[in-house]
């Protein structure tokens, strides 16, 4: 049904502005400033790095925020390092409803949250901080940033502490609802009669396991995922299950890199037309 084109990927977009207001937060966070007008093509722009490893190429828009506003690298890059931690919290909780409604086992779920618990940990660990800062300063070459992990753990406290913890959660599962809404008309476009719940636990377990394969994009991971279970545990046959995991695909993944690439363009005619002088944050 292609009049249901512009919702699906009106609520893809949608979901994408919700995430910036997570952005705003965090840099708030930080104390880091930058023009809403630019933030939002900085956002944007840091989208066209959705199908690198665990999105965490995603670390462009520190650069660019550096040019604008001098804030460190090292400052910021702990703002798309909490961006990916609360996108699997917010995840994992829409897993787990669609789980305890479809009365499927809990498992995997429960796997992915001890894993964002573990690697929350690790991060906020003064000690491994130490470790790590000490190890890098007896190498050479690398040996320069060896005082920067200080300023990644300090501000790696601050984003992952218990309040923005809970904050960015929130808008992640907010966010993330509005894409899961997506993906059910993906399926509703296509003529499947499935629960939402279902979809929901289909689509978020999937875009789990492509986080932890850390291939591009979790590309082959997020697609066997999707068509496997559409045919394990949907039922549905194998050329509907291989046509929905496509659309869903293309309304999810390749779309955001299409804005991204937008974000990009739009940002180079921003800051090429109105230059800002980079200042100590």
């Amino acid at each position: 049904d292609y009049a249901l084109i512009p919702a699906i990927l009106g609520l893809v977009a949608l979901s994408y502005v919700v995430r910036f207001f997570r952005w705003t937060y965090y840099l708030s966070v930080l104390k880091v400033s930058v023009p809403t007008g630019i933030n939002a093509a900085i956002f944007t722009s840091g989208l066209s790095m959705t199908i690198s490893p665990g999105k965490l190429g995603e670390v462009l828009k520190c650069v660019f925020v550096r040019n604008v506003t001098g804030a460190p690298i090292a400052r910021t890059a702990p703002a798309v390092v909490a961006e990916r931690a609360t996108d699997g919290t917010g995840m994992v909780i829409w897993g787990f409803l669609g789980a305890f409604a479809l009365n499927l086992p809990p498992w995997t779920m429960l796997l992915f949250l001890a894993l964002a618990a573990f690697g929350i940990t690790v991060l906020r660990s003064e000690r491994l901080s130490l470790a790590a800062e000490s190890i890098l300063s007896k190498l050479p070459l690398v040996n320069r940033i060896a005082p920067q992990v200080r300023v990644f753990h300090g501000a790696s406290n601050e984003l992952l502490g218990t309040r923005p913890l809970l904050v960015g959660t929130a808008i992640s599962f907010f966010s993330w609802g509005l894409e899961c809404a997506g993906v059910y008309l993906c399926a509703v476009g296509l003529g499947v009669d499935l629960p939402f719940l279902l979809i929901v636990f289909v689509f978020a377990l999937s875009s789990l396991v492509g986080v932890l394969s850390m291939l591009p994009g979790g590309l082959g991971a997020v697609e066997a995922g999707l068509y496997g279970q559409f045919v394990a545990v949907a039922n549905l046959s194998t050329g509907l299950a291989g046509a929905l995991t496509l659309v869903i695909r293309l309304a999810t993944l390749w779309f955001a890199t299409l804005l991204g690439i937008c974000g990009l363009l739009i940002l180079r005619h921003l800051l090429g037309d109105a230059p800002l002088e980079p200042h100590e944050q």
